[in-house]
């Protein structure tokens, strides 16, 4: 039985066992072209990889073996099944290194012996090349080669040609200022094992079979054999455990994740799915160490798993046991026992996510993009981290505990994302690990206010455990998001009003903003904005999350919601509407809120459009201490650049019949509201114009360039500067006397 024993590529040339011997290659006409200098993104990546790992073998001393390489001996000519590739590159680095540093004809002869037969060009190309010697002072050594009268320039149709080209450019890159590393090529710095297979009856049908039955190596596949080299010279005994388990328990555990909706119907590997979790561990790694994620699979390898990594060994061990606490669970089951998307369910987290499973979710996207924006979000890497301490520390963590512990991370990842960012996962991912064993909620990482709210809430259900669910079920009202204060007070003392605030939000939501402004002026400050509520359907979600929201919260919306809910047990739409009615009956104040209140077309878009953003600016909102009434209605979001309109001028054209009663209204857009007065409603057909400047309407005639004012309208107003007559109905009152 022949033994196989370890070989450099040139004693392969004189390799003799029993009655078999080695004398020459031969690459067969049935192996495929030489792939590794193609130009893909891919196939780059893994040439600079594999000619890094080359380089470090014999300038660094850092000896390697590349495997088996199998294959027939026939006449004394080596014809590989597995090892096409490598053999190519050790013969095009054997080729430049001897020629680099003038090794004699005689040494360097064996080369001539490896032949490729897959084209006649590649064959004669490579006796070619072996007669020329580059000049090595040049950078490309490619265009040396096809400048050479002996150059064909059908060989440029040549795969295997035009890839020997790249490779020899790399290999010149790389190597053009070594020296003195030929002993070291002819030693034992790069080996492998040759293994004949004279036994097997190889014929061409085989080869045939062999290098037509699939795809070339996938990318896990290079990494997974680069990860077990470098993890065997960290730890051998660990690094064969952590092999065996990715070809064996997690390839099972793996499975039902394959194809994971991103590629290929026909995908049957999870190559994919174990390099997303891989570059998920890695970069909790990296958090956990103040460093930035690593984007390149090999790179982590180098970074996380090799001697060059001083916590190699720490890192192997988290590597396996954050995969081992998958096997042999139902990933699914697992995580829907402990999550709800749609709605609150006792005993669960709501997470308004399209997979409850993160596990699956992670292996399907982390990593991946939509824009700039991460598929998987930080927000669901902590979640995830969270559900992985606990099922590493289940001895320590009871089920109760955890479920407890995993609402409170929930709830301070929903509302701290300006706080969740690559460079403080350090502390966050600390922070999340301290409230899953311990329960303790620490200062310092997430959001403050919502911090100081959670640990408020810890101390309350300790005393108060029969209103612990009442609570989770408010925490999880859709326009709450887990922060509370706004309904139950900050020191939670209206946990009770749970009921009163599902059904207020099930009314009308712009009955809801109405009743809110009949009560108490709430608009909040948002930069040079201000907010009140909507219900534009596309909107209303995320304008009344942001009103409630710990970042932007005042005081002023805490008193009226709370009024507003301390006077009914139930909310309905007729409900509301009295509320509103009766504040706009009785009112003898008429604050910019009593408007907004009283008259929808302040909060729509011009003619009578859907609500909008539910966003005001007033150039000063109290000027010593008096409301202004200079308030422009936003139709865009956060700018100024849109068409942006006064509410009273809108409201009083649209009242007074619009352009078919001959009104115009300027298609207002301000980077800065003058208000004052300057801005104009028209009366088209009888050249007359309205202004409105803090209390005072002015009726202008114009003809031709000459402007007349031919009225001044005063309005009424209390001594804090408040209306006490409807401007709205002043207003109307001028435009029928003159329309």
């Amino acid at each position: 039985m022949i033994q196989t024993t370890s070989q450099n590529f040139a004693s392969l040339f004189s390799w003799k066992e029993e009655d078999v011997q080695v004398s020459g290659i031969t690459i067969p006409i049935v192996q495929r072209d030489y792939a590794q200098g193609r130009l893909s993104q891919e196939v780059t990546r893994i040439r600079n990889r594999f000619l890094q790992v080359l380089y470090e073998s014999l300038v660094e001393d850092k000896k390697i073996k590349l495997d088996f390489i199998y294959g027939s001996v026939e006449k004394g000519m080596l014809i590989p099944l597995d090892g096409q590739q490598r053999l190519t590159t050790l013969f095009l680095l054997h080729y430049y290194i001897a020629l680099h540093e003038n090794v004699p004809p005689e040494d360097r002869s064996f080369l001539r012996r490896f032949t490729y037969e897959t084209r006649v060009s590649s064959r004669e190309f490579c006796q070619h090349l072996l007669n020329f010697t580059p000049d090595f002072s040049k950078e490309n050594m490619s265009e040396q080669i096809k400048d050479e009268a002996w150059f064909l320039m059908e060989w440029e149709s040549d795969p295997t040609v035009l890839a020997m080209l790249v490779m020899l450019d790399a290999i010149h890159e790389k190597f053009v200022n070594t020296n003195s590393i030929w002993e070291k090529l002819m030693g034992d710095n790069i080996t492998f094992y040759f293994l004949p297979l004279q036994d097997m009856g190889v014929t061409d049908e085989l080869y045939i079979k062999m290098n037509s039955r699939g795809k070339a190596l996938t990318p896990f596949e290079h990494f997974k054999a680069e990860l077990e080299l470098r993890m065997k010279e960290v730890d051998e005994e660990l690094a064969k455990e952590i092999i065996k388990e990715f070809d064996c328990e997690w390839s099972d555990m793996l499975w039902p994740f394959r194809n994971s909706g991103l590629g290929d119907a026909q995908d049957n590997v999870t190559d994919d799915e174990f390099l997303r979790y891989i570059r998920f561990i890695s970069d909790i790694i990296g958090y956990q160490n103040g460093e930035t994620e690593i984007a390149d699979e090999f790179e982590i390898i180098e970074k996380r798993f090799s001697k060059a990594c001083p916590k190699a060994k720490s890192n192997m061990e988290k590597l396996k046991s954050t995969f081992d606490i998958w096997v042999n669970c139902d990933i699914a089951a697992f995580f829907n026992s402990f999550i709800s998307i749609i709605q609150h369910e006792e005993g669960k987290i709501l997470m308004e996510v399209g997979n409850a499973n993160l596990f699956g979710e992670c292996c399907r996207t982390y990593g991946l993009r939509a824009g700039r924006r991460p598929l998987f979000s930080l927000g669901q890497t902590l979640m995830l981290y969270a559900f992985i301490i606990y099922l590493l520390h289940q001895r320590d963590v009871s089920e109760d505990e955890f479920r407890h512990r995993i609402r409170i991370v929930n709830n301070l990842v929903k509302n701290s994302s300006n706080e969740i960012r690559s460079d403080n996962m350090s502390v966050l991912l600390q922070h999340v690990k301290i409230i899953i064993l311990k329960g303790e909620i620490l200062t310092g990482g997430f959001q403050t206010t919502q911090v100081e709210e959670e640990l408020v809430k810890q101390k309350w259900i300790k005393t108060n455990p029969e209103m612990a669910e009442t609570l989770f079920r408010l925490e999880d009202h859709k326009h709450l998001n887990g922060y509370v204060r706004a309904v139950v007070g900050e020191r939670l003392e209206h946990v009770d009003w749970c009921d009163r605030f599902y059904s207020l939000f099930e009314c009308d939501l712009i009955l809801v903003t109405n009743a809110l402004l009949s009560i108490g002026d709430y608009f909040e400050k948002d930069a040079w904005r201000y907010q009140i509520g909507t219900s534009n359907p596309r909107l209303a979600l995320g304008v009344w999350r942001s009103l409630f929201s710990p970042t932007r919260l005042e005081n002023g919306l805490c008193i009226v919601l709370q009024d507003l809910l301390s006077r009914y047990d139930t909310f309905t739409n007729d409900v509301l509407k009295n509320i509103i009615h009766d504040y706009i009956q009785s009112a003898k104040e008429m604050p910019v809120r009593y408007y907004l209140a009283k008259y929808p077309q302040m909060q729509k878009s011009r003619w009578g459009g859907e609500y909008r953003f539910g966003k005001y600016y007033w150039r000063q909102h109290w000027e010593n201490g008096r409301e202004t009434y200079h308030v422009l209605m936003m139709t865009t979001e956060v700018s100024l650049g849109g068409m942006n309109y006064d509410i009273f001028l809108k409201t009083l054209f649209e009242l007074g019949g619009g352009a078919d009663a001959g009104l115009e209204l300027g298609d207002y857009s301000y980077s800065q509201y003058n208000g004052g007065g300057l801005d104009k409603l028209r009366m088209t057909k009888q050249h007359l114009y309205l202004t409105l400047a803090e209390n005072e309407y002015k009726i202008y005639s114009e003809d031709e360039e000459i402007v007349t004012e031919i009225e001044t309208r005063h309005i009424n107003q209390n001594d804090a500067g408040i209306d006490i007559e409807d401007r709205v109905e002043i207003g109307m009152q001028l435009l029928k006397k003159y329309l």
